[in-house]
């Protein structure tokens, strides 16, 4: 057998070996996809947050991003807090989010603030676990602003509208980014 087959033989194993799943796990079920994860993704909204995970702010810690549902609205979030040993008392969560209203589906930008709500602090753990989600500190589940929290945008969902949705979702990014940059 020559070398060349031999080694895209091997190569051809090990692709196989590194796409099984964990020995004993269930196999991935396809869910069925929401409406409101379709415009998320229509919008390019995980990677448009990504983008300001992978930046390092001088006053603030940034993590994420994450996919979050509820029954009747999806969103993509990142979560945000100021830096030092009190920075944990209050999380921010800046987002899109796809939700139904009055039988349409609407498009929020916005950012929420959530309070600490676990009964320690331990700033070892918290900083290894705030790094994958949210929810164990701040008991929330991510869901769109209310009205009394900070709405950057709302507005209707149109098909034929969406590089405006998704030209404003750039832009209100960067002028998150630039007060946060500014302190």
């Amino acid at each position: 057998m020559p070398t060349q087959d031999k080694h895209q033989r091997y190569e051809a194993i090990l692709k196989r070996i590194e796409s099984r799943r964990p020995f004993g796990s269930r196999p991935e079920q396809e869910k069925p996809r929401a409406p409101q994860d379709h415009v998320l993704d229509l919008l390019n909204a995980y990677d448009t947050l990504a983008e300001l995970t992978s930046r390092d702010f001088e006053r603030v810690l940034c993590y994420g991003p994450q996919t979050v549902r509820g029954r009747a609205w999806s969103g993509v979030v990142i979560w945000f807090h100021r830096k030092g040993y009190h920075g944990y008392q209050t999380l921010n969560l800046l987002g899109v989010w796809a939700h139904y209203r009055a039988g349409e589906i609407m498009l929020s930008i916005g950012t929420r603030a959530l309070p600490y709500r676990a009964p320690v602090y331990d700033p070892g753990v918290y900083r290894v676990a705030i790094q994958n989600g949210f929810r164990i500190y701040y008991e929330d589940d991510g869901h769109p602003p209310d009205e009394g929290e900070r709405a950057l945008y709302h507005a209707p969902f149109r098909l034929n509208e969406r590089l405006l949705h998704r030209q404003t979702l750039v832009e209100l990014l960067q002028r998150w980014r630039s007060e946060i940059e500014a302190g």
